[in-house]
């Protein structure tokens, strides 16, 4: 349109809201040139902040890390570490657990972190959420359990994000229905980071 791309186009349209704004706040308060140069510099200010706030995004996002991991401990907050690394860190739950929140196809869902598992595995609820084609799974391949021997289906998510963090095309496994309370994240997940480790009760994982 007007022989620019949608991205120009967007930015375009962005300006010009922006620009009759501003006049017709001009034609509200004409006469009343105090009062539209106030609203001019609130609105400045405020712009200003906003960039200020995003500039200085990774030290704030630092500093409230403690805050956040408190506040919903299965978020993967991104934080520094002393060496200057950027570093994923999981608060362990109250169960005991490492409990990971992540983006499967599009769905947040949420793992159960399981270093004994060597593939990432799925409820067949949250298989349903993320729009697996359940009627064609075939729950042919072994896998041991804490209720003991139980038969997965093969499957794959397109994209897997934990946090920054994208897996594409990752091989995983579902289970029959009422077979597993929890989606579990194996060790083929977790191996895909450069290095992964537990402090106490903090996963850290460095992407």
């Amino acid at each position: 349109m007007f022989g620019l791309d949608d991205e120009r186009l967007a930015r375009f349209v962005y300006l010009l809201l922006w620009l009759v704004l501003l006049l017709s706040g001009a034609i509200v308060y004409r006469g009343q040139r105090r009062l539209v140069f106030r609203h001019l510099f609130t609105w400045a200010a405020i712009l200003l902040g906003l960039v200020v706030l995003y500039s200085f995004r990774t030290p704030l996002l630092d500093l409230a890390a403690p805050v956040l991991r408190e506040l919903d401990p299965s978020r993967a907050v991104e934080v520094e570490s002393a060496s200057g690394a950027r570093e994923l860190v999981v608060t362990r739950g109250a169960d005991g657990h490492f409990h990971v929140r992540a983006s499967a196809d599009g769905t947040a869902l949420t793992f159960m972190v399981d270093t004994g598992a060597s593939n990432t595995t799925l409820t067949f609820r949250d298989a349903d959420r993320i729009g697996l084609h359940l009627e064609g799974l075939r729950f042919e391949r072994p896998v041991r359990t804490a209720a003991g021997l139980a038969f997965a289906a093969p499957a794959r998510i397109g994209a897997l994000a934990i946090g920054p963090f994208r897996l594409r095309n990752l091989a995983i496994g579902v289970m029959p229905e009422g077979s597993l309370d929890t989606s579990l994240l194996g060790l083929d997940v977790l191996d895909r980071f450069r290095s992964w480790r537990v402090e106490g009760d903090r996963l850290v994982l460095v992407p």
